[in-house]
C-alpha cells in the first residue's frame, strides 16, 4: 500500500507557479509510438554503430601513426607532415559526421528542438572542416603557428559545441527510452492481476526507474559538457539496480513472466 501510494504521488507534480503537471501525460507525449518506431529504426542504428566503430578504429590508428611521423619529422618536414596528418583526420571525421547526420535525422522519439539543434551543430562542424581541408590543399599555411590558430578555433568554436550538444542528445535519447519503459511498467501496475508480492516488486521497479528521470532531464539541458556527463553518469548509477527488481518480479510470477517481459522490453 505504501509503495502504491508513493507511486501514485508521482503521477503529478507542482510547478513553481503552483500549477499541477500531469507527469504521465508528459511521458506519454514524449514516448508516443516510440516502441513501434524504434523497431523499424533499430537496424539503422545497429548499422550506424558498426560504421562508427570502424571509423573510430581508423581514426585512432591514423592518429597513432601521425604521432610517430610527427615525432620523426625534422625541421623542414614538420609542417607538411603535420598538415597532411591533420587533413587525413578531418576527412575521416567528415565521413563519420555525414553518416551520423543521416542517422540523427531518422532517430525516433527525440524532441524536435533537440534534433534540430543536433543537426545544425553537425552542419556547422562540417562547414568548418571543409575550408581547413581546402586551405591545406592550397598550401595556405606557411607556419605551424598559423595552423595551430586555425585548429584551436575549430576546436573551441565548433568541436566544443558538438560535444556538448551530442551529450545532451544522448540524454534526450535515454530519457525517451526511460519514459517508454515507465509507461510499460505503469501499465502493469494498473492491471491488478498479479499477486501482492509481485505487484510490490513491479512498483519498486517503477520507483527505481523514476529516480533517474530528473537527472537525465538535467543532462539534456546542461550548460556544460562536464555537467551533462556528470548528470548522465549519476542517472546510470541510479538505474543500475532497477532491472533486477523486474527480474525478481518475473521470478515470483513465473506464470506471468511472459507478460512482464513483453511489457518491459
Amino acid at each position: 500500500m505504501a509503495n502504491a501510494q508513493s507511486a501514485s504521488s508521482l503521477s503529478s507534480a507542482t510547478t513553481g507557479s503552483g500549477n499541477t503537471v500531469d507527469v504521465w501525460a508528459q511521458r506519454r507525449e514524449r514516448a508516443g509510438s516510440f516502441g513501434a518506431q524504434w523497431a523499424d529504426f533499430a537496424l539503422v542504428q545497429k548499422s550506424w554503430v558498426t560504421k562508427w566503430q570502424k571509423a573510430h578504429g581508423k581514426l585512432t590508428a591514423h592518429i597513432d601513426r601521425c604521432h610517430d611521423e610527427v615525432r620523426n619529422a625534422n625541421r623542414d618536414t614538420l609542417l607538411p607532415v603535420t598538415l597532411q596528418c591533420y587533413r587525413g583526420q578531418l576527412l575521416l571525421e567528415r565521413d563519420a559526421l555525414t553518416n551520423e547526420r543521416e542517422v540523427i535525422n531518422l532517430w525516433p522519439g527525440i524532441p524536435v528542438e533537440s534534433k534540430a539543434t543536433m543537426l545544425q551543430t553537425i552542419d556547422g562542424l562540417l562547414s568548418a572542416i571543409q575550408p581547413v581541408v581546402d586551405a591545406i590543399d592550397a598550401k595556405v599555411f606557411t607556419t605551424l603557428d598559423a595552423f595551430q590558430d586555425v585548429r584551436t578555433n575549430l576546436r573551441t568554436q565548433y568541436r566544443a559545441s558538438y560535444w556538448l550538444v551530442s551529450a545532451r542528445f544522448r540524454a534526450d535519447a535515454a530519457l525517451t527510452w526511460l519514459n517508454a519503459l515507465l509507461i510499460s511498467i505503469h501499465t502493469l501496475t494498473q492491471e491488478g492481476t498479479f499477486e501482492p508480492a509481485v505487484q510490490e516488486k513491479i512498483l519498486s521497479a517503477l520507483q527505481c526507474y523514476e529516480t533517474a528521470e530528473p537527472l537525465l532531464a538535467a543532462a539534456s539541458s546542461a550548460e556544460t559538457l562536464e555537467a551533462s556527463r556528470k548528470k548522465f553518469s549519476e542517472a546510470g548509477a541510479l538505474l543500475s539496480p532497477c532491472a533486477a527488481l523486474l527480474t525478481e518480479a518475473q521470478t515470483l510470477a513465473p506464470q506471468s513472466s511472459s507478460s512482464l517481459s513483453s511489457e518491459t522490453q
